[in-house]
């Protein structure tokens, strides 16, 4: 059953702890320094439509990554179809039972829920290619009870990557505040660095659906790596070319690449002036996988506007340290556009 919005934030949920070496590591052979540069174990938290959908596929199916979960936000579409996508992307690369998916908070932390982005994502978050309805059902335990005790059990080990609003994030710091000093590090696709907002001008998508929920997020002392909308916008922009290569790959990913991004194309080509499609989620799981895809980031205090008029959810960065605070959040500026298109590819080649 899953429980309500006071449960979760007055109860805590702790798991049992369990760090151990890889049974005969020795024996075997392995090197220390195999031991030592282990794969990232991450929670993907994410309210999956198109772009999410090829972060999922580029996640499950890296070597580099063991993903632990994946969490439900609410965002992009309806809650229920959000996890469908997620589910029937995992099926569709043969992780079906293999990684657990849990729903989280359906709505901002005090706001309304938003309405939806179907005239980016289609009305199925998936460009209207109305898969069918996965085999896999969603775990019965909330999201923001699986994070906390996912990172109890496992202090310093789990990378947090957010690729959608940050409710269940901040709901779950809300919880138990002390596993900001337990998760290894947190990524969030969001916010741009001197640059413009597809929101309003001064926000993007992510931190303005729920602004409240990013602003404690970014107070929590979690570390913290944000990847814009900006380095999407440079390094990731899929072209009428690059889709004629994916299109010639002919494999099952790459007609799922396809598929998806059917309306996301256009509306990127049409209302946002891009030259293609771009693909923030991705790049930022990309930059989790191989963090050399990022090529200059620099480090600034940031805030979060909850009231502005104008300009609500941007991220305030003290450029010139006007507010006398440490820095709380690294910032990537610049991506390779070239190792990022690689990696999609090299996943949409593999089935």
């Amino acid at each position: 059953m899953r429980t309500t919005r006071r449960q979760f934030i007055e109860t805590l949920s702790v798991g049992t702890a369990s760090a151990f070496l890889p049974v005969g590591a020795f024996a075997t052979g392995k090197s220390l320094k195999s031991l030592a540069d282990p794969v990232k174990r991450i929670i993907l938290d994410s309210d999956t439509a198109t772009d999410d959908a090829l972060a999922v596929l580029m996640a499950v199916t890296s070597p580099k990554l063991k993903v632990e979960a994946i969490t439900i936000t609410c965002g992009n579409v309806g809650f229920e179809q959000q996890t469908k996508n997620a589910l029937y992307t995992l099926e569709m690369a043969g992780k079906a039972g293999q990684i657990p998916v849990f729903q989280g908070s359906a709505r901002p932390l005090v706001r309304q829920v938003h309405g939806n982005a179907t005239y980016v994502h289609g009305s199925d978050g998936m460009s209207d290619a109305h898969f069918p309805d996965p085999k896999q059902k969603p775990e019965n335990e909330h999201a923001v009870d699986a994070i906390v005790r996912l990172v109890n059990a496992n202090p310093g080990q789990l990378t947090l990557v957010a690729i959608g609003p940050l409710t269940n994030v901040a709901l779950a710091l809300l919880k138990d505040p002390t596993i900001a000093k337990k998760v290894k590090e947190l990524y969030f696709m969001g916010g741009f660095y001197k640059f413009y907002g597809n929101i309003n001008p001064g926000a993007t998508y992510n931190a303005w659906v729920d602004p409240e929920a990013a602003r404690v997020v970014f107070q929590s002392g979690i570390p913290l790596t944000t990847v814009g909308f900006d380095v999407s916008v440079k390094s990731s922009v899929f072209t009428d070319d690059d889709y004629a290569k994916v299109e010639k790959l002919g494999t099952t990913y790459s007609d799922f690449f396809m598929k998806i991004n059917r309306i996301r194309r256009k509306y990127c080509k049409e209302r946002q002036k891009m030259n293609g499609s771009n693909h923030p989620d991705a790049i930022t799981i990309a930059a989790v996988i191989d963090p050399a895809i990022i090529t200059e980031k620099i480090t600034r205090f940031v805030d979060v506007e909850t009231r502005g008029e104008l300009t609500l959810g941007a991220l305030a960065i003290d450029e010139l340290g006007v507010w006398g605070k440490p820095p709380n959040a690294t910032i990537c500026v610049e991506a390779s556009e070239a190792l990022f298109k690689k990696m999609v590819f090299d996943t949409l080649k593999m089935k």
